[in-house]
């Protein structure tokens, strides 16, 4: 049995097809998972090799078309298999409006089809798309900190007194350090003030922080993993987290993580 998943949010109905297949989100995208334009073309080639299950989504029907991408071309555009052929044939899909739809370890792909076709040999294939959209599944989708020296987190305790942590991952509105064991209290509930991400001469505003969870370090025994949530946040903090966010996980989408901050809105 295959399951019809809405975005990873859960089962909507059962199928009798041996993969899962993602209904597309509906309505505008926030441009955040807008995927780079200028690599467009080599993220699409590498996404789907090997290609993933996916499917072809009737916008005027709401059908689902299983299908695998046979093929990917920067001149003649994707040709894709058909997995499971409904009962009524492919036209209606090649008639109507349709959107590209795939669940990638990364998140949901998805485009509008243009120039959706027939082939001789029983594949379909459509244009390579203008542009696409990543989506994540979560709202606290984390992605690991950048191979980045010079990126840090200055935690203050008192003047006079601080310390730099090292990050592990961060999301829109948490981040997870690497500490030395003893290096300070460690106590779930605890609220740390005043802190701040920076990279050489560039800083966020100041936030607050929450201790969520506290838990040994995987690696060494003799540090520590500290998960920690914003802490009643500004518009301002959720915005450079946000950016943050979004900026790593963009460059190491197009394979250039070493420029990570080029895309923040505070360095």
């Amino acid at each position: 049995m295959a399951i019809l998943l809405d975005g990873g949010k859960g089962p909507l109905e059962l199928q009798s097809m041996p993969f899962k297949i993602y209904r597309p989100d509906a309505g505008d995208i926030d441009p955040k998972y807008a995927l780079d334009s200028r690599f467009l073309y080599k993220n699409l080639e590498k996404f789907f090799s090997p290609a993933p299950v996916s499917a072809i989504f009737n916008t005027k029907s709401s059908q689902l078309l299983p299908v695998s991408v046979d093929g990917i071309d920067a001149k003649t555009g994707f040709k894709f298999k058909v997995e499971e052929p409904p009962k009524n044939g492919v036209h209606a899909f090649i008639s109507d409006p349709c959107i590209f739809v795939s669940g990638l370890e990364l998140g949901k792909l998805q485009f509008p089809m243009q120039g959706l076709r027939l082939l001789d040999n029983g594949l379909l294939a459509c244009d390579i798309p203008k542009a696409v959209n990543l989506i994540q599944r979560r709202d606290d989708f984390r992605v690991p900190a950048p191979p980045d020296r010079a990126f840090k987190a200055l935690i203050y305790f008192s003047v006079g007194k601080e310390m730099i942590a090292d990050i592990i991952d961060i999301s829109d509105k948490g981040i997870q350090f690497d500490l030395r064991l003893g290096a300070t209290e460690l106590e779930v509930g605890t609220i740390w003030t005043s802190c701040t991400l920076e990279r050489l001469q560039a800083r966020t505003a100041k936030f607050d922080l929450i201790i969520r969870n506290v838990r040994p370090s995987l690696l060494e025994e003799s540090r520590v993993r500290v998960g920690c949530e914003l802490y009643q946040p500004t518009r301002l903090n959720l915005n450079e987290f946000a950016s943050t966010r979004t900026a790593i996980q963009s460059s190491r989408v197009n394979h250039r993580i070493n420029y990570w901050y080029q895309d923040t809105s505070w360095c």
